[in-house]
């Protein structure tokens, strides 16, 4: 007589069915685990952004390194290491000080420079500045790409003499205020030439903590094409994401080195405004971003001049868009006659109009563009306006050449 089957027994159906729960139970594990880490990393990229988004960009402050003995005396100076004079290290104070009480909500947590000494020079005096006024002092970084446009074998050239001397003044020209003018390179037996054993060494001295510098790295002329080409790399890997981060940094620089990065900050500045824009000797400059790197612009009560998109620091700002009445950027020869009339009339103390006279204020404005209007297109921009004014706070004559290079 068979025996009656057990409660629990299973057929082999169910034993099979039984023998494979545990592997679905595993690939069922494997399944969520995989789709909560899934989870994760899309909660982690959402959380990233979302605190990026939520992190105000630091402010970029320019600063055009101070006066330097070659600025003074109206030569090209390119890679050439030349120190400040007296009053260039004033101007370094000045801007110090405009930094303090007219953008004192800007704490700077990094200062960037190149590894020309007039520069170096000026952000060190900007440093201590900020010290002795109780701010924590920031690094100084410097770094090659930050150097001036190199003149090739204009380097070192008296500029008067060699506009008057000069066999091809077309070629000149271009060379100097086109953006992809280049002069000619500067052979190895030139009196300044950049790659000789005591230079290099001098370079790499001042580099020693930046990206290194290899013999090829040192230019023998450019163009300031060239020079955005050079810079480029250090806006894309290491200032831009420093500010991005919230660092506000200080790049203290030179005339076209400067332009070269506002070519990478701004977009919307054209080539063959670049060679002209307005970077004063020792007077700041500053970028505000949006989180996506785009310039933040304008801000309120801040003062600019077209196309910069980047605000003055200082009175120069207010006065010269006082005069630029059709906001073009640049002073046209009306708007300078509204200084001679000022200056007249200043002058006329017993307001018989002689002195103020219609005729002497368009003299005067003729011999004002003369004066100023160092590129010769016919108006007098920014930079050219501050080179001016510098003169006739100084009680010097004639045309300075020194606005544009350097």
């Amino acid at each position: 007589k068979s025996s009656p089957p057990l409660p629990f027994s299973e057929s082999p159906q169910a034993s099979a069915r039984a023998a494979r729960q545990p592997v679905r139970h595993r690939q069922c594990f494997i399944l969520m685990g995989a789709v909560r880490s899934r989870s994760l990393l899309i909660l982690a990229q959402l959380a990233a952004s979302t605190a990026a988004a939520l992190t105000t960009p630091g402010r970029l402050v320019l600063l055009r390194h101070g006066e330097s003995a070659w600025n003074a005396a109206g030569r090209f100076t390119g890679w050439e290491d030349v120190p400040l004079t007296p009053r260039g290290e004033e101007e370094a104070r000045t801007a110090a000080e405009l930094l303090l009480t007219e953008a004192g909500d800007v704490r700077i947590d990094t200062v960037y420079t190149s590894v020309l000494g007039r520069a170096l020079r000026t952000a060190g005096l900007c440093v201590e500045a900020l010290r002795r006024n109780g701010r924590p002092p920031p690094p100084i970084l410097p770094t090659w790409r930050l150097n001036e446009r190199h003149y090739g074998m204009l380097q070192g050239l008296d500029k008067r003499d060699t506009l008057e001397k000069w066999p091809d003044p077309a070629a000149l020209r271009e060379w100097r205020l086109s953006f992809a003018g280049r002069p000619p390179p500067m052979a190895a037996d030139h009196p300044f030439y950049s790659r000789s054993p005591e230079r290099l060494a001098a370079l790499r001295a001042a580099n020693a903590d930046g990206e290194p510098l290899r013999d090829e790295d040192v230019p023998l002329t450019e163009s300031i094409a060239d020079c955005v080409s050079r810079v480029r790399p250090f806006w894309e890997n290491e200032l831009l994401p420093a500010l991005l981060d919230g660092s506000n940094c200080l790049v203290v620089g030179h005339a076209n080195g400067l332009r070269a990065l506002v070519a990478c900050v701004q977009q919307n500045v054209d080539d063959e405004s670049l060679p002209s824009l307005g970077l004063p000797n020792g007077l700041p400059l500053i970028y505000e971003l949006e989180p996506d790197g785009s310039v933040r612009y304008p801000s309120e009560g801040r003062c600019y001049v077209p196309p910069l998109q980047a605000y003055y620091l200082g009175d120069a700002c207010l006065v010269f868009n006082a005069l630029d009445q059709d906001r073009s950027g640049a002073l046209s020869r009306d708007e300078l006659l509204d200084v001679c009339r000022a200056s007249f009339d200043s002058i006329d103390g017993d307001g018989d109009g002689q002195v103020a006279a219609e005729e002497l204020a368009a003299a005067c404005g003729d011999e004002l563009l003369r004066d100023a209007d160092t590129n010769g297109d016919g108006l007098v921009n920014f930079l050219e306006y501050m080179a001016w004014w510098n003169r006739q706070k100084r009680g010097a004559a004639g045309t300075s050449l020194k606005s544009f290079d350097q």
